[in-house]
């Protein structure tokens, strides 16, 4: 039996954000960023070339509000044109997509905004629960290796684990990793970053070329002002169900 790994997605997200009952509709992290925001570099700074690529396909939309300016982004980040970014291409797509049709619109705004103290920033748990939207960050470890000596908020594995992997594997012995036995999994310490009530997040939509379904692996959550996030759901089927899930 090996229990080697770490706390998945909404069992962090359980342990160190979501309030007594609130259940976790879908919890995953993203890591590497890009930005597909006019006016912006993929970095996110100020583009110089007003003439580029991405703000040409996003002129015309921009000049609208809303939806509009939505389906305007994620066609032209994500339609599947030259200027797509071709997920489900042989470049690999990066985890979260910031988009938005200038540099002062919510998402950047949001994305921009002051991280908790001690906290890393580039590792992010995203959480939806019926009632909220949650972005997490991990905590700093410390020189022990730990980011908090508390242990509550997670039921804790009992004794016996032992005994019950001889049964399942014979004489193979258990596999722990930087667990220990009979003590609850480790996992990283998380704090909220920002949170957004549900009615805040108007739209949830697949973002891909909707020819090829089996592309569209990418989930897209849009803001009132038409920026939002473009999370990489990994697999056609982790897209649907975030999509269904933040619908319901």
């Amino acid at each position: 039996m090996t229990v080697s790994g770490t706390l998945g997605a909404a069992l962090t997200a359980r342990r160190w954000w979501c309030r007594p009952g609130e259940p976790v509709l879908w919890a995953l992290w993203q890591v590497d960023k890009t930005y597909r925001v006019a006016g912006c570099d993929e970095n996110g700074y100020p583009d110089k070339s007003a003439g580029s690529r991405f703000a040409r396909a996003t002129g015309r939309a921009a000049a609208s509000v809303g939806d509009a300016v939505a389906a305007g982004l994620l066609t032209a980040a994500f339609g599947g044109g030259e200027d797509s970014g071709a997920p489900g291409g042989t470049k690999r797509s990066p985890d979260l997509t910031v988009v938005g049709s200038a540099p002062d619109c919510t998402a950047m705004r949001l994305i921009r905004s002051e991280r908790p103290p001690a906290c890393v920033g580039y590792e992010l748990l995203w959480v939806l629960t019926p009632h909220r939207l949650g972005v997490l960050v991990t905590r700093k470890k410390d020189a022990s290796g730990s980011a908090s000596a508390a242990t509550g908020g997670i039921r804790q594995l009992g004794r016996g684990w032992g005994d019950v992997g001889r049964a399942l594997v014979g004489k193979v012995p258990e596999k722990f990793g930087g667990n220990e036995a009979g003590e609850p999994l480790r996992g990283d310490e998380v704090a909220s970053w920002f949170e957004l009530a549900r009615p805040d997040v108007v739209d949830c939509r697949p973002a891909g070329d909707t020819r090829f379904p089996e592309r569209v692996r990418h989930c897209a959550l849009m803001l009132a002002d038409g920026s939002g996030f473009v999370l990489n759901a990994r697999s056609a089927e982790g897209a649907r169900v975030m999509v269904e899930a933040s619908r319901g």
